[in-house]
């Protein structure tokens, strides 16, 4: 029976007197449309139960139906409704750029590429949602919901080992509750059936609730070959959403999931093409959390790579490749990489071949460089020639963003704060210092320093920012 789907909420799922009709109904395929159209008789028949039972079943399934509707057209002020509590994330510079913690009667996402902290962030709040209310916590428990493997408990235990203040205030791996999606039947199952009872019979001690990740599954299992499918999908995204904020509200419960993160390559647009100011596409880079940089340079190039093909006829002749590119004119509103540019400079004072620099990659946030070792230093400094002046270098622009999350817009409208986690590379001191003349190592890698990120790309309760953590044994630490 689709009584799961059709009201979620219905005491029939939680009575035991009536399991063996819900069973039978199952069996015969009886919906809930049925049960709300069909009399005692026919449903006794279909079901081969008892007219009586039949007729009681019916009678609360109809009085709940009633009432669902009664209480979602009530009018509430909002004065009336509970205010937002919020507990803290387990360190002060990330409450401070939240606007006091992680909120309750909300979704918080935490979206970034893979080993950027996520998994960590989330079990860091596992834990200090624990902590009495007079440490920054709510003294609750929290469900940790998995969908890419089990729950990491060595390291939930490694830092409760590093940390003894929170063991000494009563923090547990044994107020974790969690389990695990296998797909993405077993996690609708999870979210719209499991989930539910067990925050009722927690009586209101779960206050926070983790889904990591969230579009795991449905980014594999939800096709969209088609635009009926499409819409299909934005609607399953959205009655998603809708449920986890109506138990968010109803248990004053803190919703935080995880988001992985899929491409938004630049592509060319159809000639006569004009961004509008009102588009998604135009306006994406502000919900995604893109750099001003990229933003400018993606509207700037669509524009103008139509206003290029209009102005184009053959009559022109042939242009050069350049001056084609509607990428060329518009190349100076991406960022210098500094970074890149310094370590090249101070490598090339030293003889260092400039192909170990030039062969490392980026992604869109300029991490994942990894520099050839190459030949060693002193074999090009003797080929050298004495008093050559210095190359002159042209300047290295970062990579465009084109990272966003999964679920698109639909799921964004639920979200009321959005935070991605970065993890990119910077020059090493030895290098800022100018003290790579005295490396004497031949690996390439320790140019580079990593740096984590944590950037608020939109909240109800603060503005856009952004702070730099780095992850020890004791959780996620803002430097």
């Amino acid at each position: 029976m689709d009584l799961y789907d059709e009201l979620p909420q219905s005491s029939l799922l939680c009575d035991p007197e009536f399991a063996v009709l819900l069973d039978a109904c199952a069996r015969n395929r009886i919906t809930t449309i049925d049960f709300l159209t069909l009399n005692a008789g026919e449903l006794a028949r279909l079901s081969q139960r008892s007219v009586t039972e039949a007729l009681r079943a019916k009678k609360v399934l109809l009085s709940e139906f009633d009432a669902q509707f009664a209480q979602r057209d009530q009018v509430c002020p909002l004065s009336e409704l509970p205010m937002p509590q919020q507990f803290t994330s387990g360190d002060m510079d990330i409450d401070e750029a939240l606007g006091g913690g992680i909120h309750t009667h909300a979704i918080t996402e935490v979206f970034g590429e893979s080993s950027t902290g996520k998994s960590q962030l989330l079990m860091q709040l596992c834990l200090s949602v624990q902590l009495p209310k007079d440490q920054g916590g709510l003294g609750a428990k929290c469900v940790y919901i998995t969908t890419e493997g089990d729950l990491p408990t060595a390291r939930l235990e490694g830092i409760l080992a590093a940390r003894p203040e929170l063991q000494a205030l009563g923090v547990s791996q044994k107020n974790i509750y969690t389990v695990s999606c296998l797909d993405l039947l077993s996690q609708e199952h999870i979210l719209n059936v499991q989930l539910p009872v067990l925050l009722e019979r927690a009586g209101g001690d779960i206050r926070l609730i983790i889904i990591d990740s969230i579009s795991h599954h449905m980014r594999v299992e939800l096709e969209t070959k088609s635009f009926r499918e499409s819409q299909e999908n934005r609607a399953y995204v959205d009655k998603m959403a809708e449920a986890l904020l109506r138990l968010a509200n109803k248990h004053a419960a803190a919703v935080v999931v995880a988001n992985q993160v899929g491409d938004k390559p630049l592509v060319e647009r159809a000639e006569g093409f004009v961004h509008n100011f009102t588009d998604y596409d135009y306006q994406m880079g502000w919900l995604v959390g893109w750099s001003d940089s990229t933003i400018r340079y993606r509207q700037n190039y669509t524009d103008e790579a139509s206003a290029v093909r209009r102005v184009l006829r053959p009559s022109h002749g042939t242009m050069s490749q350049r001056s084609m590119s509607p990428n060329s004119s518009v190349q100076d509103l991406l960022s210098d990489d500094e970074d890149y540019m310094l370590i090249e400079r101070e490598a090339s004072r030293l003889g260092e071949p400039e192909q170990n620099i030039a062969s490392s990659t980026t992604n869109g946030q300029g991490d994942g460089r990894v520099l050839n070792a190459g030949n060693k230093r002193s074999s090009q400094i003797n080929d050298r020639s004495v008093g050559q002046p210095p190359r002159k270098m042209r300047p290295r622009k970062k990579r465009l963003d084109i990272r966003v999350p999964n679920l698109g817009l639909s799921w964004a409208n639920h979200v009321s704060t959005r935070i991605l986690l970065k993890k990119a590379y910077k020059a090493s001191p030895m290098v800022k210092r100018g003290e790579l003349k005295f490396y004497q190592g031949s690996d390439p890698a320790a140019f580079w320093q990593v740096r984590r990120t944590l950037q608020v790309v939109y909240s109800t309760f603060s503005q856009p920012n952004q702070v730099s953590f780095t992850i020890t044994k004791k959780g996620i630490e803002v430097v």
